[in-house]
């Protein structure tokens, strides 16, 4: 049961850290957010692909980023997925590994280049932004290791390419930012 409630307490904050990502994209003047992601669409798709693995449209509709962000006046268009890590290995100076699995990170670099990684973090600077199109699997990818629960998982080390959330929308006001920040959930 501990690994229901485990899940449930992940999507929560993987919902929560979608809103936030909502708010800061609508707060930004002329930007429009567009929810996307396959979680959005028909119940019936997502019990149908949740296990399929194997299928490269499967794989791709899984892996669909969580919006898509409109610029309204300049019609600029930006692929967002957000993920929250309560928390980021920070190294010496400017290294700070960022978990992400690697079927995950396989799937979005063939099939999403183009997105923008929005990654939540409870402590300063809140807000990483991996630009995909950016990323090296031989220079990015750090380490394999196991959780406390034996679970193998994959560290990544974006140093030189990670962005703040004003790098990609340079007119969000720092009182949205500030709003923001206040909603991300605390988890120590």
């Amino acid at each position: 049961m501990e690994n229901s409630n485990s899940w449930t307490e992940y999507k929560a904050l993987g919902n929560v850290a979608e809103s936030i990502v909502e708010f800061l994209i609508n707060s930004a003047p002329d930007w429009k957010c567009v929810k996307y992601g396959m979680e959005n669409h028909i119940e019936d798709i997502r019990k149908l692909l949740k296990d399929n693995n194997k299928d490269e449209t499967s794989r791709r509709i899984r892996s669909m980023p969580d919006f898509i962000a409109v610029n309204k006046k300049t019609n600029e268009v930006m692929l967002i997925d957000v993920k929250f890590r309560s928390f980021i290995d920070k190294r010496e100076q400017g290294v700070a590994l960022y978990g992400l699995g690697y079927g995950q990170m396989k799937d979005y670099l063939e099939f999403w280049g183009a997105i923008k990684l929005i990654i939540i973090h409870p402590h300063e600077p809140y807000f990483f932004v991996i630009d995909l199109k950016d990323v090296e699997w031989h220079k990015h990818f750090h380490s394999r290791t196991k959780d406390d629960k034996g679970r193998l998982f994959e560290q990544w080390n974006f140093y030189g390419i990670s962005k703040t959330i004003r790098d990609i929308f340079p007119t969000l006001s720092e009182a949205s930012i500030k709003k923001a920040i206040s909603l991300i959930p605390n988890k120590q």
